[in-house]
């Protein structure tokens, strides 16, 4: 048995499978805010996982970890997450292995999700291909002839830290412009709040009076048909539209995929990004590219964290 754990921003998922990939058990925890509770959260989701096929979690082969932000995947920690300060030179690998026993590798948290995808996913249909991940940040992968490309150290893909904007708003990440600041869930709150006061009859602003705002209660107006909150997603989707467009002019991909909880308003956003990726790149080279939504958003990286986990037991 296989465990892969995804840590997000707000979340830390993770599922036991096997060596075919069956999910035999997914649990989810809010994350820790302090690196002693990201510790206990994640040694007690381990736990879980084991205990519920009757297993001790010394008896699991590996533990594969896929975490946000800029990491050393041969230190084994994670070097800076802006989402996550608190996991900033934590030794997440040596301390999973000293609580459990077992095993545990670590890669960035996009990557596992191309590798789940890779595996199991939409990615089986194509040779080269992009992931993005939209949640509180932005993540991405890429596979590059039928091989998920990582870079030196595990960091390769930082989308959400490209600029699109060189005189833009400072990230916490110290650059200025970065795409998540834009076009990821975090991007979208931040946009509405600048906005809706300029429209006090829209529906949104109607429901803010009892309900407190979020990315599911814009995109809900949105396909009411809600002005402000269609005007919202537009200008959110435009600016994602002007990153990926870079990335169609370096990669020339078969297929993006899309995760993370935005895009679940892919009926939204994708007729504005594929209208401002054709109005932006090279002629001819998004004629046929594919715009996909991971199947599984829950599992999906989990998952792709513990095939990462066999083969690096394997190498």
């Amino acid at each position: 048995m296989y465990i892969g754990i995804d840590i997000g921003g707000t979340t830390i998922k993770g599922v036991l499978t096997n060596r075919d990939g069956d999910i035999l058990s997914f649990k989810k925890i809010p994350i820790g805010k302090t690196p002693p509770e990201i510790e206990n959260c994640l040694i007690e989701l381990i736990r879980a996982l084991a205990a519920s096929r009757g297993l001790d979690p010394a008896a699991v082969k590996a533990i594969g970890v896929g975490s946000a932000g800029s990491i050393d995947r041969n230190r084994g920690m994670v070097l800076t997450s802006p989402n996550i300060p608190a996991l900033q030179r934590f030794p997440l690998i040596k301390t999973i292995e000293r609580r459990t026993g077992v095993r545990a590798f670590l890669e960035n948290d996009a990557t596992v999700a191309v590798i789940g995808e890779w595996w199991k996913g939409a990615g089986r249909k194509y040779t080269n291909w992009i992931m993005l991940t939209l949640g509180t940040g932005i993540g991405g992968g890429v596979v590059i002839d039928n091989r998920v490309y990582t870079g030196q150290s595990g960091s390769a893909m930082e989308v959400g830290h490209t600029s699109i904007d060189y005189r833009g708003r400072r990230c916490p990440c110290g650059g200025t412009g970065c795409l998540e600041l834009y076009a990821s869930a975090t991007g979208l709150m931040h946009y509405a709040r600048s906005v809706i006061g300029k429209s006090p009859g829209s529906s949104l602003a109607a429901r803010m009076k009892t309900a407190k705002l979020d990315p599911r209660m814009i995109e809900e107006e949105a396909l009411r048909g809600d002005a402000l909150s269609l005007h919202i997603y537009e200008q959110v989707s435009t600016w994602l539209g002007i990153g990926i467009a870079n990335l169609v002019n370096i990669f020339n991909p078969e297929a993006i995929v899309f995760g993370g909880g935005l895009s679940r308003a892919h009926r939204l956003m994708f007729p504005v990004i594929k209208k401002t990726v054709h109005g932006r790149v090279m002629e001819g080279l998004d004629h046929s590219v594919k715009y996909l939504i991971i199947r599984d958003q829950e599992k999906a990286p989990a998952l792709g964290a513990a095939r990462m986990a066999m083969d690096a037991l394997n190498k």
